[in-house]
C-alpha cells in the first residue's frame, strides 16, 4: 500500500513539476525579447530616427514623421512581441489628416535594448525617454497638442504610466487588459489548457526571483486614477478571450469619462482591420473633440 501511495505522490509531484517547467519556459518566451509575429514593414519612409535612454539606462529606438503645421502629434504604442512597424496601418490615414506621429520601439522589442519585457509596466519609461528626447531635437514643439494609442501591451503602458505622461491631453486604449494575472491565466487555459490555479502564482513568484521585476503588480486597472480628468477612448475587440469583455468592463467602470465601441467580429487588437473605415472616422472624430486638431 505505501508503494502505491508512493506512486501516486511521485506521479503528482512530476506532474506539478512539469507543469511549473512548462510555464516558466512559456514566460520566459513572454519576456525575454520575445518576438509573437513578423517585424512587419515601414511603407512611408519619409521619417527621422531618433534615440533615447531611459532613466533606467536602456536605449531606446524612435521614428518621427512630422506633421503640418499647427497640428497635433500622436504617439503610436504598439503591443508585446512584435515592435513599431507593426503600427504601420494607422500611419497612412493619420499622415493624410495632417499628424505627427512618434513612435517608438519597447524595451526588448525592434532596434531598443533591454533583455526582458515587462508587458506594459515599466515602458511608460520608454515613452517618456522618447519624448523628451524629440522635445530636445525640436520636433515636437512645446505646443503641440499630443494625443496616444495603445494595441495590447502599448494600450496597459499609457495607463500604467498616465501620470507620468502629462503632456498627452487624449488616450485611444484598444485592447489593453486589466491585470497581467488575469490575462495570464486566460492565457496558460486558452493556449496550454492549464486552469486558474495557485501554480499561475507560482509562475509570477518565480519570474519575480529570476528578473527582480514584480509582474504580478502589473495592474491597469489601479493605474487609471492617473489619466485623471482627461479625454479616453475604450475600444473592445468582440472576439477577443485575452483581454475580454471583463477587462473591457473594469477599465470602463474606473473611467468614467471614456467613450467606448465595441468592434464587431474582431479579434484581438484587430479593430482597424475588421473595420477600417468607422475605426478612422472614430479615432479622428475623437482626437479632434479632444482638442488635438490635424490639417486645418
Amino acid at each position: 500500500m505505501r508503494k502505491i501511495w508512493r506512486k501516486i505522490f511521485l506521479g503528482i509531484g512530476l506532474a506539478v513539476t512539469g507543469i511549473i517547467v512548462l510555464l516558466v519556459y512559456t514566460v520566459n518566451e513572454m519576456i525575454c525579447r520575445p518576438v509573437l509575429a513578423s517585424a512587419g514593414r515601414l511603407s512611408d519612409s519619409d521619417f527621422t530616427e531618433l534615440a533615447a535612454k531611459t532613466e533606467d539606462g536602456i536605449d531606446i529606438h524612435a521614428i518621427h514623421y512630422q506633421g503640418v503645421p499647427g497640428a497635433g502629434t500622436v504617439v503610436l504604442c504598439h503591443g508585446h512581441g512584435v515592435n513599431l512597424k507593426r503600427m504601420d496601418d494607422l500611419v497612412g490615414f493619420l499622415r493624410r489628416a495632417g499628424y505627427g506621429l512618434l513612435l517608438a520601439d519597447f524595451r526588448a522589442h525592434g532596434q531598443s535594448g533591454g533583455t526582458y519585457c515587462t508587458i506594459g509596466l515599466h515602458e511608460w519609461k520608454d515613452l517618456r525617454a522618447v519624448l523628451d528626447a524629440a522635445r530636445a531635437k525640436g520636433l515636437i514643439d512645446a505646443g503641440t497638442a499630443i494625443a496616444a494609442y495603445g494595441r495590447s501591451m502599448g494600450a496597459a503602458t499609457l495607463i500604467n504610466g498616465a501620470e507620468n505622461l502629462p503632456e498627452i491631453k487624449a488616450f485611444i486604449l484598444e485592447s489593453s487588459f486589466e491585470r497581467l494575472r488575469s490575462i495570464a491565466a486566460r492565457d496558460a487555459w486558452h493556449h496550454l489548457k492549464i486552469p486558474d490555479t495557485f501554480l499561475i502564482d507560482v509562475a509570477f513568484w518565480l519570474t519575480k526571483k529570476m528578473t527582480g521585476i514584480d509582474y504580478a503588480s502589473n495592474a491597469p486597472e489601479q493605474k487609471t486614477r492617473g489619466i485623471s480628468n482627461r479625454a479616453v477612448f475604450l475600444i473592445h475587440d468582440e472576439k477577443d478571450a485575452r483581454a475580454d469583455l471583463h477587462a473591457f468592463n473594469s477599465l470602463k467602470n474606473r473611467l468614467p469619462q471614456a467613450q467606448t465601441w465595441v468592434v464587431k467580429d474582431a479579434w484581438h487588437v484587430c479593430a482597424h482591420h475588421q473595420s477600417p473605415v468607422e475605426f478612422e472616422m472614430r479615432f479622428l472624430n475623437f482626437l479632434h473633440q479632444s482638442g488635438v486638431p490635424g490639417r486645418p
